[in-house]
């Protein structure tokens, strides 16, 4: 990575969640399709909305272990 895209994300981070999450979207929306492994812009919305809400502390998280769990549980009842 060049020292450019360091001191830009540097910045970046410094910026409030919603300053961030429009930086984000701008960047993502100045890249292809090919870029950002085919991700068609209703997809790129829904996790702009998903890290906004995580940053904003809106919804319920799960930590590694139990969403695995209810996986593991969900697996085994469908069999």
């Amino acid at each position: 990575m060049s020292t450019a895209a360091k001191e830009i994300i540097e910045a970046a981070l410094k910026l409030d969640p919603t300053e961030r999450a429009h930086v984000a979207h701008e960047l993502l929306e100045s890249i292809s399709g090919a870029v950002n492994g085919g991700l068609d812009a209703e997809w790129i919305k829904e996790l702009e909305q998903r890290a906004r809400d995580i940053e904003e502390g809106r919804g319920d998280f799960l930590s590694w272990p139990e969403a695995r769990q209810e996986i593991e549980s969900s697996l085994r009842r469908s069999r």
